[in-house]
């Protein structure tokens, strides 16, 4: 070789180490192109010059290169790896359960309303029976109140003795007189069991009048009127508080030995009217409020006519009712009917708007939880007509009427 290079000229020796040095490089290139997967992935810094000052990196051997291909070559073509991506799905936080309601309290057991049950009445010692007198003598009947408002007698007539003590409210109860309370055995016989009565004279009462309604004290006046013609009566009270008439009561009907036998009743408040119709044929008691029909027993009186009634057995016979004695009769209000026990008082002196008079109280105590309590002071200087009035509500409202002027009384007339 040193022989040719002599011979050949230095200018035709260096265009060979030229073409050689291309070939080289164009044999790396197409080495590296192979191992890189082609010329695609070839950096295209290889076409851009590089930096002046940065290092320029050793260039691979050609038997690196010869070692490269050739493992390139025995490897098989592999497929790229996949690429595997992660999808993650973002859902929404679910809503909070909503609180679980309280748990309902228990039950409460209701507990039952206690039953009200009268007070047994007292039952009193044994006490000598105060000896009742009747002219002509004839025996009262004790009766026996059934479930219906009228009020039905035993069928067997007994003596006047004291057997009240039980079921009448009474204390020191000396004895009792049935007044009106006979079986219909026939209106004949009825009243002829029933004990006499002188009603009073005709008189107009005048009355102060005070009443409790709801907690609120109320004052006014009241008439009685009180006619007693012949063989006919009739009486009418009217309460008034300033202008307003709060209570309006009438009765009227006949007069017989036994005293008032009405006709018919009424009762009225503010613009409201009942009445209660006697009917002696058929022995009812009719309702104007389409009530049951009561039954009409022998000296049933209404609840205005009692008074002048109790007027007339202390009339007829002062002393055959004295302190202690209970008096039983059939009332009737404008529904319903019922025996009122009357215990007798004794007689005091009484103070009234009137002045200072003798006066005999009657009080009808509360039998059952709804009963109102009637309170009559009778004046025996007066013809027994009332001087005092006082009736209690089962809640405590009242009315009481006492006597502002003492009536004038005719001695001699209707007073035997």
């Amino acid at each position: 070789m040193n022989t040719l290079a002599r011979v050949m000229p230095t200018d035709r020796v260096a265009p060979r180490w030229r073409v050689l040095l291309g070939l080289g490089a164009l044999v790396l290139l197409v080495h590296i192109g192979l191992l890189s997967g082609g010329f695609s992935g070839l950096s295209m810094s290889l076409f851009t010059s590089p930096d002046a000052g940065a290092p320029q990196a050793p260039s691979p051997t050609t038997r690196q290169l010869a070692e490269q291909t050739a493992q390139a070559e025995l490897e098989p073509d592999l497929p790229p790896p996949a690429t595997s991506s992660r999808i993650r799905w973002i859902q929404p936080k679910p809503p909070e359960p909503a609180p679980a309601p309280p748990p309902p309290p228990p039950p409460v057991e209701k507990k039952p309303e206690p039953v009200v049950v009268p007070e047994p009445e007292p039952i009193l010692p044994p006490e000598p029976a105060a000896e009742v007198v009747v002219e002509p003598p004839a025996p009262a009947v004790i009766d026996t109140p059934p479930p219906e408002p009228a009020l039905v007698a035993d069928t067997e007539p007994a003596p006047v003795v004291d057997d009240l003590a039980v079921v009448a409210p009474p204390v020191n109860a000396q004895g009792d007189a049935a007044v009106g309370t006979v079986e219909d055995t026939g209106a004949g016989v009825a009243e002829a069991s029933l004990p006499p009565a002188t009603p009073p004279p005709s008189a107009t009462l005048q009355f102060a009048a005070t009443a409790l309604s709801k907690k609120s004290t109320y004052q006014g006046s009241g008439q009685l009127e009180w006619r007693a013609e012949g063989q006919q009566y009739e009486a009418h009270l009217a309460v008034r508080v300033l202008v307003f008439t709060v209570l309006e009561q009438s009765s009227k009907g006949h007069l017989a030995e036994t005293g008032l036998q009405p006709d018919r009743f009424s009762d009225r408040r503010r613009s409201s009217e009942r009445a209660t119709h006697f009917d002696r044929d058929g022995q009812r008691l009719r309702y104007s409020n389409n009530a049951p029909d009561g039954k009409l027993l022998p000296g049933t009186q209404d609840r205005l006519s009692i008074n002048f009634q109790l007027a007339g057995l202390f009339n007829a016979r002062p002393d055959a009712y004295p302190d202690g004695q209970v008096l039983r009769v059939p009332v009737t209000s404008t529904d319903a009917s019922e025996l009122w026990l009357f215990q007798v008082g004794p007689q005091v002196t009484t103070k009234l708007p009137a002045g200072e008079v003798q006066a005999r109280k009657l009080t009808r105590n509360p039998r059952k939880e709804y009963d109102r309590k009637v309170e009559v002071w009778l004046l025996p200087e007066y013809a027994h007509l009332p001087g005092r009035i006082r009736i209690t509500e089962p809640n405590g409202d009242y009315l009481d009427m006492q006597l502002e002027t003492l009536p004038v009384i005719n001695t001699g007339s209707n007073i035997s």
